[in-house]
């Protein structure tokens, strides 16, 4: 499929805008990015675009955590007794599993290592996904819909692979539905009142174009 000339045009914008206000994509999911162009962002999701130097440092780490987590599990299913030296080994290895996790959610803030490279944009034109495919597997993870392919607004939850990361397979999400093919899915993580804040600010940005 031909790609819509304006899809790179909006995400240039946004990138851009994203990389130079880091402050500001902490606090909201939606950013105005000038010219009519906003970025959508999975606030609250390790939705992060790794380079090289962030993937060498980070990869010791989760087999760090599978051999902290295997010592006394494997211990208990094997030999050891309940006794002070077991129970020991097992909360000093739950102490250096809470520390480890502290430090991969602290890497993964450094944006020199994880820049913010997928999110939603939304502009004159329509709304456009840019994601990776193992973001959403088993479906298209670039889609973009001009304003009049819309059909429906709706939340939901959706199938999103980081969310592993943090616990979850399933995160909510707003749907937006085309008449035909595939929807723009924005995935969010967060407490309650933030969820609903930002997804009434997606809602209300949408629709207001949708009826524009």
């Amino acid at each position: 499929m031909e790609q819509k000339p304006w899809i790179g045009r909006q995400y240039d914008r946004a990138e851009g805008y994203v990389a130079d206000h880091e402050e500001e994509a902490r606090q909201s999911a939606v950013l105005d990015c000038g010219r009519e162009v906003y970025a959508l962002l999975p606030k609250g999701l390790p939705a992060l675009k790794i380079r090289f130097h962030g993937l060498f440092m980070i990869a010791p780490l989760p087999l760090l955590i599978v051999c902290v987590i295997f010592l006394p599990l494997s211990g208990f299913l094997g030999e050891w007794e309940v006794n002070v030296t077991t129970l020991g080994i097992s909360a000093f290895c739950l102490i250096m599993l809470a520390g480890l996790f502290r430090v991969i959610l602290f890497m993964l803030n450094n944006r020199d290592m994880f820049p913010r490279k997928y999110f939603v944009t939304l502009g004159p034109e329509g709304l456009a996904m840019h994601f990776n495919r193992i973001h959403f597997p088993g479906t298209d993870p670039h889609v973009a819909l001009a304003w009049k392919e819309i059909e429906s607004v709706q939340r939901a939850t959706a199938l999103f692979l980081p969310a592993l990361l943090i616990g979850r397979l399933r995160v909510p999400a707003l749907n937006i539905a085309s008449r035909q093919g595939t929807p723009v899915v924005i995935p969010l993580h967060g407490k309650p009142d933030e969820l609903e804040r930002e997804f009434k600010a997606m809602e209300t940005l949408i629709r207001q174009r949708m009826r524009g």
